[in-house]
């Protein structure tokens, strides 16, 4: 009975991560949709992102094309 409690509490986890993983990737998405970047660019960065789902969004934050300060 304790194996199967330890399951569903993991289970639990799992969905929690992957639910994560989706807003991050699709918030990434929409980000790059509304970004300055030519349309060449994000639909590369937009593959890169589903491909590689956990890496992705992370790589276009650090390397996607930046807002200037003076443009907020």
């Amino acid at each position: 009975m304790n194996a199967a409690l330890e399951w569903a509490a993991g289970l639990d986890t799992r969905w929690m991560l992957a639910a994560l993983l989706v807003a991050l990737n699709l918030w990434a998405t929409w980000l790059i949709a509304f970004s300055g970047a030519p349309g060449r660019e994000k639909v590369l960065w937009v593959t890169v992102i589903f491909l590689c789902p956990i890496v992705g969004p992370v790589l276009w934050f650090v390397l996607g094309p930046k807002r200037s300060m003076l443009e907020s």
